[in-house]
C-alpha cells in the first residue's frame, strides 16, 4: 500500500503552528518576512524531516497565483542575456519567485498554454506578428512586461529602449578619427517591417549623411560566439581589415575583440569598437569595451517584472530608458 502523502497540515503541527501560518512561511510569496525567525525555522525544519513537497497547482488554483516570472529572451548567447537572467533572478529570489527563461523564438505559443504571475517578453518588435501576439497573450489575461519601441501601457507595462540615436553617434564619433567605419552584425539580410528600423539602417543612415558609399562597409558574421570570432579573425587578417568598427550588439563586440587581441591587434591604435548595447563587465575577458547602452536597463527590467508579478492588479506603466555612452579600453575617447 502506497504512503500517503505529506500535507501542509501534517507540517503545521510537527512545527506547532497553524496551518494558516505553515501556508504563509512556506508561500512568502509577498516578500514581507514569514513570521518570525523561529517560527520559520521550526516550519522549515519540519517541512524538510517530512519530506514535504507543495503542491504548486492546487495553490494556484486557491490564490491565483503560480509564484513564478518567466523571462522570453531568445537570445541565449548574448551577455546581455545572461546578465538580465541573473538579475531578474536575483530580484525574484528576494520576492520568494521562481524564474524560467525562454531561449528560442516560441515564446507566444509557450506563454499562450501557461499562466506565470508576470512574463517579461523582448521579442515583440522582432517579427510581423510580434505586437499582435502580445495583445493577445494581454487579453487571455497574461501579466506582461514588453520591451518595445512601439507599444503603449495600455494592457501590459512598457519599457522602451531605442538604440537609433546610439549608432548614429557611434558612427558620428569614429567617423572623425577614421576616413571609413565598418558595421559588424548578423543576419544582416533579415527584413523586417516598418515601423521596425533596425540598427544597420541607422548606421547606414548615418553614412549617407557623412557622403560615404555604403559599399564594402558591412561585416555579416555568424550568430554564434565562436563562429563570429572565427569570421571577425579572417576579415581582420585580411586585406581589408577594418580600422573603425560599430558592433550591432555586445556579443559580436567581445568576438571582435577576442579577433583583435588573437591577431596581434592593439586598442585602440590599431582597431577602435564600440558596441551598440550593454556589455556586462564579468563577460569583458581582455579589458572593458567601448559601449553605447540603456542606463541600468537590468535593474529597471528586473525591478518592474517583479512587481508586477507581486501586484498584477496595479496601473500599467510605461519605462522610457536613456541611452548613454560608457568608454572603455577599445576607443580613444
Amino acid at each position: 500500500m502506497a504512503s500517503r502523502r505529506t500535507t501542509l497540515s501534517d507540517v503545521a503541527r510537527r512545527a506547532g503552528v497553524s496551518v494558516a501560518t505553515a501556508s504563509f512561511v512556506l508561500a512568502g510569496r509577498d516578500g514581507r518576512p514569514a513570521g518570525s525567525p523561529e517560527t520559520r525555522r521550526r516550519v522549515q525544519q519540519a517541512a524538510a524531516e517530512l519530506g514535504y513537497i507543495p503542491n504548486e497547482y492546487a495553490r494556484a488554483m486557491r490564490t491565483g497565483r503560480t509564484g513564478a516570472i518567466a523571462l522570453a529572451l531568445g537570445a541565449p548567447r548574448d551577455p546581455w542575456t545572461h546578465e538580465l537572467s541573473a538579475v531578474v533572478s536575483e530580484h525574484a529570489q528576494q520576492a520568494g519567485l521562481t524564474t524560467v527563461a525562454l531561449v528560442d523564438e516560441s515564446w507566444y505559443e509557450f506563454l499562450q498554454g501557461r499562466a506565470f504571475d508576470a512574463s517579461f517578453v523582448t521579442g515583440a518588435d522582432a517579427t510581423a506578428d510580434g505586437l499582435e501576439q502580445v495583445a493577445d497573450l494581454a487579453r487571455r489575461g497574461q501579466h506582461l512586461v514588453v520591451f518595445s519601441e512601439f507599444v503603449e501601457a495600455a494592457h501590459h507595462d512598457v519599457i522602451s529602449s531605442g538604440a537609433g540615436p546610439a549608432v548614429h553617434m557611434a558612427h558620428a564619433a569614429l567617423r572623425t578619427r577614421h576616413a571609413k567605419v565598418h558595421f559588424l552584425g548578423t543576419r544582416l539580410d533579415r527584413q523586417y517591417e516598418p515601423p521596425v528600423v533596425t540598427r544597420l539602417e541607422r548606421f547606414l543612415n548615418s553614412a549617407a549623411e557623412h557622403g560615404d558609399d555604403p559599399h564594402g562597409l558591412l561585416r555579416d558574421v555568424p550568430a554564434t560566439m565562436g563562429a563570429a570570432r572565427l569570421a571577425a579573425l579572417d576579415w581582420l587578417r585580411s586585406d581589408q581589415r577594418p580600422t573603425a568598427v560599430v558592433a550591432q550588439t555586445g556579443y559580436l563586440a567581445l568576438a571582435l575583440q577576442a579577433a583583435a587581441v588573437q591577431a596581434g591587434m592593439s586598442m585602440p591604435d590599431d582597431l577602435e569598437i564600440i558596441s551598440i548595447g550593454d556589455i556586462p563587465q564579468a563577460s569583458s575577458l581582455f579589458g572593458p569595451i567601448s559601449y553605447y547602452g540603456a542606463a541600468e536597463v537590468f535593474q529597471v527590467v528586473a525591478e518592474i517584472t517583479v512587481q508586477r508579478a507581486l501586484n498584477p492588479h496595479a496601473p500599467y506603466t510605461k519605462t522610457v530608458l536613456t541611452w548613454r555612452y560608457h568608454p572603455g579600453e577599445t576607443t580613444w575617447e
